[in-house]
């Protein structure tokens, strides 16, 4: 998944990467007013989620490749952060400004997929999809139509600080332990204004705990929003006692940055909290700990965990299809996922380069990665699930912080996004 999808603190960092994307110009304007053709040159323009200053720099690298192999091409990168690229996107579109290469999470195709224009022609851009991992490209798919080419997948794992578990004499968490064990961590972990885990109302981090606690999915086998649903209730509520009752949680300020609990994280005020494989290069980037990676603690129903991913597309409006579909074969082919892997930004999506994400992991990362995945399933979404991860994130805060009942918030969400 990238999750979806976070040098310095990230939260600062996300606002000083927006500020810092690259402007260009260009002649015979396309679709975004950065691209444009003259002197047998195109001028496209890359429109990416980020959350650091390492994540800005591995996906302009991965621009430089196309140029370096197509130099009649250049890109222009530009950014926002996870939680604003969507509707930054959404708003480009609805006005045929958005740029020509996009980037799309399999959660929100169901739901901007029709945004992007569906990939006809991939062979003819020298791209085999048989060579990627098959979950994902049916991910990026939107009525049977091929909408991205993907470049990373990957479960929901617990990131932890090694340095904190060994000075507070807690067994470090390896695959197989429990809920209780995490329960029992995080107690002995929150202690001198630290805390054992780092909770936030994105909808993403707290499935793993609903599907392993109380085998329940918010969206039915169907495609049905079931937020309401009295077992994901009792999760939600369980999920917020880490804050109310456990207090192995701190309170959460009012915002609305997703990044906020993995930046509680790598500034090291918390011990543990939900990530996937794709943040692996910002946690080498910024922690100045020994990071781990472990399996979601098993439940009842054993460590269960979701598993997606993204990848990147052409927008409906693209005035340089030919162009862009050479981009997009770079900067998702094997060369541009052996590096994404080698970074830590990505988990690959094309099978054979999923090597080089585990030859530069922390120790122990492949173990985890492989025990997390045998138990993942694929995350199930709806049509509205942009709005549906909006306002869980806008009701949440206030539930999880006991300020009104979760069932309220669920309520909430339900009766505006079901």
């Amino acid at each position: 998944m990238a999750f979806k999808s976070g040098a310095l603190l990230r939260m600062l960092a996300a606002a000083t990467v927006a500020a810092a994307a690259l402007t260009g110009c260009g002649g015979n304007s396309g679709g975004n007013s950065n691209e444009g053709s003259s002197g047998g040159k195109t001028q496209l323009t890359w429109f990416m989620w980020t959350g650091s200053e390492a994540e800005v720099q591995s996906w302009k690298h991965l621009a430089d490749m196309v140029t370096q192999k197509h130099p009649d091409i250049t890109i222009t990168f530009q950014t926002a952060s996870f939680t604003d690229y969507f509707t930054k996107l959404a708003a480009q579109a609805s006005g045929g400004n958005a740029p020509c290469l996009l980037g799309m999470q399999s959660l929100r195709a169901p739901g901007l997929g029709q945004l992007l224009r569906p990939l006809d022609d991939l062979a003819g851009a020298g791209i085999d999809l048989a060579q990627f991992d098959q979950s994902i490209v049916k991910g990026l798919q939107v009525d049977g139509k091929q909408v991205a080419v993907p470049y990373d997948l990957g479960p929901l794992m617990i990131y932890f600080n090694k340095d904190m578990f060994t000075k507070a004499g807690v067994p470090v968490p390896e695959p197989g332990w429990t809920t209780d064990d995490f329960l029992a961590a995080a107690q002995k972990l929150t202690t001198g204004g630290k805390y054992g885990f780092a909770a936030f109302p994105v909808i993403d981090w707290t499935l793993p705990f609903a599907t392993s606690l109380f085998g329940v999915n918010p969206v039915t086998a169907e495609g049905q929003l079931d937020l309401t649903n009295p077992q994901f209730v009792a999760a939600m509520q369980w999920y917020a006692d880490l804050v109310q009752k456990r207090k192995v949680a701190p309170t959460i300020p009012a915002t609305n940055d997703a990044t906020w609990p993995i930046n509680q994280f790598l500034s090291g005020n918390t011990a543990m909290a939900v990530d996937g494989p794709w943040d692996l290069i910002n946690a080498k980037a910024q922690a100045k700990f020994q990071v781990g990676i472990v399996p979601v603690p098993a439940g009842p129903n054993g460590s269960r965990t979701v598993t997606a991913g993204s990848g990147f597309g052409m927008s409906r409006n693209c005035k340089f299809p030919d162009e862009t579909m050479k981009a997009i074969a770079v900067i998702t082919g094997p060369e541009a996922q052996q590096y994404l892997g080698e970074q830590g930004r990505a988990f690959p999506a094309r099978t054979a380069q999923q090597q080089y994400w585990y030859k530069n992991a922390v120790p122990g990362a492949q173990e985890a990665l492989e025990k997390a995945n045998e138990g993942s399933e694929p995350y199930r979404t709806t049509a509205k699930w942009n709005q549906v991860s909006q306002l869980f994130t806008q009701y949440g805060i206030e539930a999880i912080n006991g300020q009104q009942p979760v069932q309220t918030w669920l309520q909430n969400v339900q009766q505006q996004a079901g």
